[in-house]
């Protein structure tokens, strides 16, 4: 995946500040948005200020990027505060644990707001000058994922002495410790360090001059590789051509699901397919699979990318059916590898990791990313991408080289970063109803399915929001977007033409992988007229909606759910009509009735696959459908729509008048989630009491 960019130019002019820590804001912004430079939530940088102290006494500090920011976005409020005078016992100490160091960081601390610290703090409380920055950025981790000895003598022919190799230790304290012992040989000219397998450390006076130092190394490095890889084909030559976009759709399709599966075996995983056209180009090489196999560029990457990428070969002549089974029987395999891996550095009672792989290559369709959401999914796609560059320009340089196996394994393991993963999956769980779902909802452009997609977002789910109305379903969704990004898209559907509802879980499938839970709610106001006078288009357009169309519609899902075999939950709005008859609504009666006796035979078909089917019967629901009826019972009988609310609110046990949307949303995911996951063939009523709609 040949990528030569030069780097970017030096935004600084527009950027610049008298204040310090506003320079290194920007500072920061400008490196996180270059992600040839950092991936997402990688790099850190800091500076060295007088502050005053919670007592108001001015005191030298570290301000450093706190744990959890991402330089892209970071602010004034995310750089933690310690004491430099504090920090300074880390000269002194011969070891610390990582226990240890959070404490004594935490000690430091000027002030108990701000993001913790985090584990880079020691480096740069040890280096001397005012600003630091560092970053994984692809030209170093070039130069220095080869053997010590080549990469050493790479980065003194490149730099003549500016920047300084330093050998791998692991960050943190060792690390600091490492740098703290070689301070005193670093030659006074010198402006950064070239770490081993993790990237460039940088610094300056002021934040600007850090910037253009960075840039001038980088671009260093860029012109150095580029005359090394000039006319060359480090990778070896292609294995074939990619197939055309339509079979390698059609092949995602049947294979996705699959590895979404497998992968979110524990917890559900959302997926990332990129199918680019370079990066098609480099899965041909020849040489990759082999290149592969030999790690991931810094070990930053491991905690976001896996220790390195699963490997799919595809037949894509065969049926989508051999495709997922030749899927499902590779990913055993290097499931066995993983297990064995494990076995062989694994201390007592110390279990697989659940999210022990996190990308998938497939040659002629892509790169696939796995991640608890669709942001950590890009991010790990931006992260691998990063490695391919790496090992492509390793490569031409003498030979792409990374860490030995139970180093991987110890950083893979890494007590303060597992455990950050480890308590929000657990936090997930116990505060959020559907957590890494994807969601399906048919509807979902107004009233019940708008509210419904907002619902599912806020209990964790990613949502598909799927409407006749294409304007009305991209409005929801960036509704839902600008609450939580990544997590929503808009799409049309007819679901009265079946090519327009496999359209809908192609795009599902495609955008994330696959599919645990289908809402439909999707609704058409009827004619109402007396038997006698009904014609059969009215039947017809009724049973094409909340019959056919919901049939339908439940096994597109199901055929997604069954191949992922992780079970789901469809539910499906069916209304009082399907219960109890009411006047000149046979049409639409009729076919909510329908509908309900289909659900119930469904349920009876995929209980076996794990898949729930329930319903809600809901009336006097406060949507432009349910206004619509009321308007047009008042207009036949001669009365007011007040009139006809008020007869509406008297009918039920409970005199309710309009019921919000919101409270079938909240059924909706409830039914959706673990809370009823032994629950199908089942009918919950919102209609405040109507004694001649009780189900049972």
């Amino acid at each position: 995946m040949t990528d030569t960019t030069a780097a970017p130019p030096n935004h600084w002019a527009a950027g610049s500040t008298a204040d310090p820590l506003d320079q290194l804001v920007h500072l920061s912004n400008l490196i996180g948005q270059e992600t040839r430079l950092v991936q997402p939530g990688g790099g850190n940088t800091s500076i060295k200020l007088e502050v005053p102290d919670p007592s108001g006494q001015p005191v030298r500090a570290l301000l450093v990027k706190g744990s959890g920011t991402d330089l892209r976005t970071v602010g004034r409020s995310g750089f933690t505060r310690l004491s430099l005078a504090g920090l300074g016992a880390l000269r002194d100490a011969a070891s610390m644990t990582d226990a240890e160091m959070m404490r004594f960081m935490a000690d430091c601390m000027l002030g108990r707001e701000g993001p913790s610290p985090s584990v880079e703090t020691p480096l740069h409380s040890l280096l001397p000058h005012p600003v630091i920055a560092h970053t994984h950025d692809v030209a170093t981790m070039s130069l220095t994922n080869l053997e010590d000895g080549i990469a050493a003598r790479l980065v003194g022919e490149v730099f003549a002495g500016e920047i300084v190799y330093v050998p791998y230790v692991r960050p943190g304290f060792p690390l600091a410790q490492a740098v703290s012992q070689l301070a005193g040989h670093i030659p006074a000219g010198a402006r950064g360090l070239a770490l081993a397998h993790h990237g460039l450390v940088v610094w300056a006076d002021d934040a600007r001059e850090c910037h253009s130092r960075l840039l001038r190394a980088t671009g260093q490095v860029e012109q150095y590789l580029e005359g090394r890889r000039r006319g060359r084909l480090v990778l070896g030559p292609a294995r074939g051509k990619a197939p055309p976009l339509a079979v390698r759709h059609a092949t995602a399709e049947a294979v996705l699901p699959v590895i979404r599966g497998v992968l979110g075996a524990t917890d559900p995983v959302v997926l990332h397919l990129d199918d680019g056209e370079a990066l098609l180009q480099t899965l041909a090489a020849e040489r990759l699979p082999e290149l592969t196999r030999r790690g991931v560029a810094t070990p930053e990457h491991i905690l976001r990318a896996g220790r390195r990428p699963l490997w799919i070969d595809l037949d894509f002549g065969s049926a989508p059916e051999t495709q997922a089974e030749s899927v499902r029987a590779q990913l055993a395999a290097q499931r066995a590898e993983y297990d064995a891996y494990h076995t062989r550095n694994a201390s007592a009672g110390e279990q697989p990791l659940p999210d022990w792989a996190k990308v998938v290559l497939v040659p002629g369709l892509g790169m696939i990313t796995a991640y608890k959401d669709k942001a950590g999914a890009r991010t790990a796609n931006l992260c691998y991408r990063a490695t391919l560059e790496t090992i492509e320009n390793a490569e031409a340089l003498g030979g792409f080289h990374f860490l030995p196996e139970p180093d991987v394994y110890a950083f893979e393991h890494w007590p303060l970063e597992r455990r950050k993963v480890e308590e929000e999956a657990e936090r997930e769980r116990n505060t959020l109803l559907v957590p890494r779902q994807v969601v399906v909802i048919i509807g979902g452009g107004s009233g019940i399915g708008h509210a419904a997609a907002i619902r599912f977002a806020e209990e964790g789910a990613h949502v598909v929001v799927a409407d006749l109305d294409p304007a009305a379903a991209r409005k929801v969704a960036a509704e839902v977007e600008a609450r939580f990004a990544g997590r929503a898209i808009g799409v049309q559907v007819d679901v009265r033409d079946d090519a327009s509802l496999a359209e809908l879980y192609h795009r599902t499938v495609l955008e994330f992988g696959g599919l645990d839970c289908l809402f439909y709610t999707a609704g058409l106001a009827p004619r109402f007229a007396p038997v006698t006078e009904l014609r059969r288009e009215d039947l017809q357009r009724q049973m094409e909606v909340h019959y056919l169309g919901a049939v339908m519609a439940v096994a597109g899902a199901a055929r997604v759910m069954r191949r992922q075999g992780r079970g789901g939950s469809i539910v499906a709005s069916v209304s009082k009509a399907a219960l109890a008859p009411g006047k000149d609504a046979a049409a639409y009666g009729g076919s909510k009735a329908a509908m309900w006796q289909a659900l119930k035979v469904a349920a009876v078909e995929l209980g076996g696959d794990g898949i729930r089917i329930n319903a809600l019967n809901a009336d006097q629901i406060e949507t432009p459908l349910f206004l619509q009826f009321v308007k047009e019972r008042a207009a036949g009988k001669g009365i007011s729509v007040e009139a006809q609310l008020e007869l509406y609110r008297a009918r039920n046990l409970m005199g309710a008048s309009l019921i919000p949307a919101t409270v079938v949303a909240d059924l909706a995911v409830l039914l959706a989630s673990h809370k009823f996951k032994y629950t199908t063939g089942d009918i919950l009523t919102i209609d405040g009491g109507l004694p001649e709609a009780f189900p049972r």
